[in-house]
């Protein structure tokens, strides 16, 4: 553990629970068994997960989006290659990726179109923004970018609402993604992700609101097993600090735990044949999908074949505002990855938010 991270842990106050809410509202699709698997407002520790934003001790919702790392790094790469697999980046999150060949294996796939993937700008934390991956779609292409709410209040219900920040944060999104283009919008159904794709929506200057399609199984609970409670209570009961947080950046990057969490890979390929392919006819060119960093977070990982940088359990960081995972199609059905964000920053930096808030000086390292 770097020595930063060192100063600061033995000033954690961590706690955290779930994002997803009460009952899932009115729907236009069918819930499933691992949609309604949390059916409460928040866990014991009063605070919601994953959209934990006092996981230091204090830090609101209102400071994450201003105030996560937001250094960024031009690299230009590849908006990632053909295959169900995602991109196959290098070793380091910067950097070029190299494009592959390897085909989809979501059935009905038809393999590598063999055209070169467009290339956009991804920063150290893996992420390129969400307008830049809309501007390098080839005319054939169609996209699905599933990301999570804007900035919310502080109580965690189906009704909880944006912050005015929030506002703004998806209205700025919707500005750099204007165009004739006609947009699909598909959400939770709760307030807060309703409200991110109106306000993308008229930051694009439609003129009209959008028809919002509901979407049961991205209410947050797709990758559990278990109720969001239980998940709590789970990673408290194994010592983790950081709770619900912890143990799923555990999980996403590597470490199984088959009673709690379905495993990663299978999983998201299964959403990806069930839902969006499933869905994508009915579907615009470009579809928006507002969700929750609960499910958002692990999508990141796998697009990224674990590259970007969520290691909450490492770094403490988690998965930002407007930020997520772009998902490009081709004409034969080939899925490739691109994580995104629709901020400064596609991560929120909860280490460094905590020690700007205690005065904490994060040590100068000298070379030799």
């Amino acid at each position: 553990m770097r020595p930063h991270i060192l100063l600061a842990a033995s000033f954690l106050l961590v706690a955290a629970c779930d994002d997803s809410g009460t009952s899932s509202p009115e729907s236009s699709s069918e819930p499933n068994s691992s949609a309604l698997s949390s059916d409460t407002e928040s866990c014991s520790s009063g605070l919601d997960f994953p959209d934990s934003e006092n996981l230091f001790g204090g830090s609101s919702a209102q400071d994450s989006p201003e105030r996560s790392s937001a250094a960024l790094s031009s690299e230009t790469v590849p908006a990632s290659s053909s295959g169900h697999r995602s991109h196959r980046q290098s070793s380091s999150v910067e950097g070029q990726v190299e494009s592959s060949s390897s085909s989809s294996d979501v059935p009905g796939s038809a393999g590598s179109s063999g055209s070169a993937p467009a290339q956009v700008a991804l920063d150290k934390d893996g992420f390129a923004t969400v307008a830049d991956v809309y501007k390098s779609l080839a005319p054939e292409e169609k996209a699905v970018f599933i990301i999570r709410h804007s900035e919310r209040e502080d109580a965690v219900t189906i009704e909880t609402e944006l912050t005015a920040n929030g506002v703004k944060m998806a209205q700025d999104l919707g500005k750099t993604l204007k165009s004739d283009e006609e947009f699909s919008y598909i959400t939770s159904g709760f307030v807060r992700t309703n409200e991110t794709a109106n306000n993308i929506s008229k930051g694009r200057g439609e003129a009209s609101l959008p028809k919002l399609i509901t979407n049961y199984d991205i209410t947050g609970n797709w990758f559990l097993k278990i109720s969001a409670d239980e998940l709590s209570a789970y990673g408290t009961k194994l010592g983790m600090q950081g709770g619900s947080v912890e143990l799923m950046s555990h999980w996403a990057y590597g470490k199984p735990y088959p009673d709690a969490l379905y495993e990663l890979e299978p999983r998201a390929q299964e959403f990806m044949q069930s839902v969006i392919l499933k869905n994508l006819p009915k579907w615009k060119r470009v579809s928006i999908m507002v969700s929750h960093d609960i499910f958002v977070m692990p999508l990141a990982v796998f697009g990224s074949e674990k590259k970007v940088a969520l290691k909450y359990y490492e770094d403490y960081h988690w998965i930002n505002y407007i930020a997520g995972l772009a998902i490009i199609i081709d004409g034969q059905n080939n899925l490739r990855y691109v994580p995104v964000k629709g901020a400064d920053s596609g991560v929120i930096d909860y280490l460094a938010i905590y020690m700007e808030e205690h005065g904490i000086k994060q040590p100068k390292v000298t070379g030799k």
